[in-house]
């Protein structure tokens, strides 16, 4: 253990004690050693996910352990390094100063994590945004001042030309479409893919899409303003769903679009209630279809014939690995000259104004808000 008896010992945080009740403003501890391989950072930006109002709320399949600090899409500046993580989950070397974002910590010795070597296979991960705030191991939070990257986090360098803002959003947004879109698989010039959803990862990885093969990539979303980044970032049509409000309505209008086509890959970023059976219903017979967005709890009716009798190829994609968060740093690197990605950050929160970037999220007037640490 590496004493750190020169370092913070607790940290302003933002903590949720009763599921949609105001967060409250508190010193919550950190630990006082460093254990091997572990990182102390500064937080510098956390982005507010879909994920953290759904937590909030208390809707997740995964409930928080209360009280909790929200935040699992964060950056943060290295302030001190345990004993062995001078260097990231790709032999970058680290040093007091540098970015860095962090996965969840997989336990190591489950079945996923030892066969499948994924750490979003895990039966047992701590998860930063989850876990109870008042009990060990402290610190594993992304709305406060500092957190802890446990030892076995993946933890990734963050390039220099990628903003704080977008380094935060790459942490969870940016991975997750990264892992969707390999999900989905290669692209072909006679695919018509459909992505369910205008939000933030919905968002990226149709940048990422745009960058393949394809006939048409089409969005349903909304509202306008994410519809016209959409097809700023390569959507060839959207459809809205304030315009289109029925589900036979949204289908004739994408069948419009695609000159009868039916999408053979499709993509739920939404989280809506009715997009998986929409999607079941839209989809052409031997499609691929990629579930990301539905995270929460409810049950919700669907046609499993629809699977059988279509020949349907449907995936679960939840999280990524410690790959998907370099390939998601990477890609903000290499694409910020093709893609303006600074029009997803809509609003910047100090740490004070947590409520207000939650209530933002919850009622879409942020496409991806930010809480900068050190914003008055």
């Amino acid at each position: 253990m590496k004493p750190a008896s020169n370092l913070p010992s607790t940290a302003r945080a933002a903590v949720v004690r009763e599921y949609g009740a105001p967060l409250t403003l508190e010193e919550i501890r950190l630990p006082s050693e460093l254990a091997p391989r572990s990182i102390l950072v500064e937080i510098l930006a956390a982005s507010v996910c879909g994920t953290d109002v759904h937590g909030w709320m208390g809707e997740l399949t995964i409930p928080a352990s209360l009280p909790s600090v929200p935040g699992h899409e964060m950056v943060g500046r290295i302030v001190a390094l345990g004993e062995g993580a001078e260097r990231d989950s790709f032999g970058e070397a680290l040093a007091v100063g540098d970015r860095v974002i962090w996965t969840h910590a997989p336990c190591g010795a489950c079945e996923g994590c030892k066969n499948a070597r994924d750490s979003a296979l895990c039966e047992r991960p701590q998860m930063y945004g989850y876990m109870n705030s008042e009990e060990q191991p402290y610190g594993v939070a992304g709305f406060s001042e500092y957190a802890v990257v446990l030892p076995n986090s993946g933890r990734v360098r963050v390039p220099d030309a990628v903003s704080d803002e977008l380094a935060s959003v790459a942490a969870c947004a940016v991975r997750s479409a990264a892992n969707a879109a390999e999900t989905l698989g290669r692209t072909k010039p006679s695919d018509t893919i459909l992505v369910q959803g205008t939000g933030p990862i919905g968002l990226f990885v149709i940048a990422m899409l745009s960058r393949g093969l394809y006939r048409n990539l089409i969005a349903i979303g909304g509202p306008d303003d994410r519809l016209a980044l959409a097809k700023q970032y390569g959507a060839t049509g959207v459809v809205s769903v304030q315009e289109f409000s029925g589900v036979a309505e949204r289908a004739e209008e994408v069948l419009r679009l695609t000159g009868g086509r039916r999408p053979t890959k499709l993509l739920e970023m939404s989280g809506g209630r009715s997009a998986f059976s929409e999607g079941l219903e839209l989809a052409a017979k031997g499609a691929r279809y990629v579930l990301m967005g539905q995270v929460a709890a409810w049950e919700v009716p669907s046609a499993p014939g629809r699977i059988t009798m279509k020949n349907l190829d449907v995936r679960g994609a939840f999280s990524g690995s410690v790959t998907h968060y370099r390939e998601a740093v990477l890609f903000l690197e290499q694409e910020a000259e093709r893609f303006d990605f600074d029009k997803m950050i809509t609003s910047k929160y100090s740490l004070d104004q947590v409520n207000d970037a939650l209530l933002s999220m919850r009622e879409m007037r942020d496409i991806k808000p930010v809480i900068l640490m050190h914003q008055n």
